[in-house]
């Protein structure tokens, strides 16, 4: 005699178990295919992070103009960067209007101005004589903001090179720095030597010796001129270094008017980044 139940209760064990293993298999199916989504988004990101270079891991965007084109700086009444050969960035007529501007007096500083090489761009103080809370690696104050200072406590140094910018930026980052002589991270690097005799002649525009600044002082006319024989040497907190030709503090780098230019606060360098 037949066991119909036993029977019945096997075929609903074998179509349970079938149910259960399609349920396992229908699972197993959905994690895979969350699995591949979840890989293909982090490619896909991955992939989106190398086309944009520009993108910063802080999200902020760095000015990246194209070889021969500017991009106007941020906060700032003036001044853009342009790239103008591979790696080799120009910052021109840079000026922070911060409301303590005064033409008549040759010594003033415009308040202060702060610049990040990892951004090529200006950040803004939070006040006049405040530091932003972005990084920043150095600070622009002194007669005509010709004075550098770097921004210690964030972990950046300066040293300089007594070799003019195109020498400089020939050496690699390691043999610039190695042969670079330190600067004080508590003082500022500016007035070098004082120039009495007129009028200015060639070796007026040298450092000459010793060297204690990257700008000699025509007393003929108060005027700031930038040493064309020193480059400065910039390493910020990721320990890149930066070769640093201050070129002029004067709007259009002319100095214009009488009996002393009166036209400054208006900052032109060029750097670039040593590998």
């Amino acid at each position: 005699m037949k066991n119909y139940q036993s029977s019945a209760m096997r075929q609903n064990a074998v179509l349970l178990n079938t149910a259960k293993l399609s349920k396992k298999f229908t699972m197993l199916g959905l994690v895979a295919a969350i699995t591949a989504v979840s890989m293909l988004s982090s490619c896909k990101k991955d992939s989106d992070d190398v086309a944009a270079p520009s993108l910063k891991a802080s999200s902020e965007v760095a000015l990246n103009p194209s070889v021969g084109d500017s991009v106007s700086l941020t906060s700032v009444t003036t001044g853009y960067v342009k790239q103008v050969s591979t790696g080799v960035y120009k910052v021109r007529n840079y000026y922070v209007a911060q409301s303590v501007y005064d033409p008549l007096n040759p010594h003033q500083a415009n308040g202060l101005y702060y610049f990040d090489f990892s951004v090529n761009d200006n950040r803004l103080g939070a006040t006049s004589t405040t530091p932003p809370d972005s990084p920043w690696d150095l600070s622009f104050s002194g007669t005509g903001n010709a004075d550098i200072k770097v921004n210690a406590g964030g972990g950046v140094s300066i040293k300089y090179l007594n070799e003019n910018f195109a020498t400089a930026t020939a050496r690699s980052a390691s043999s610039a720095w190695g042969a670079g002589t330190a600067v004080s991270t508590t003082a500022t690097f500016g007035h070098n030597r004082t120039i009495m005799t007129t009028p200015l002649a060639a070796g007026d525009y040298l450092a000459g010796s010793p060297i204690v600044g990257w700008w000699n002082y025509y007393f003929g006319n108060h005027q700031v001129i930038a040493t064309t024989d020193l480059t400065i040497l910039v390493e910020d907190t990721a320990e890149n270094i930066y070769a640093v030709h201050m070129i002029s503090v004067y709007n259009n780098n002319t100095p214009t008017g009488t009996p002393y230019p009166s036209n400054f606060s208006y900052l032109t360098f060029e750097y670039k980044k040593l590998n």
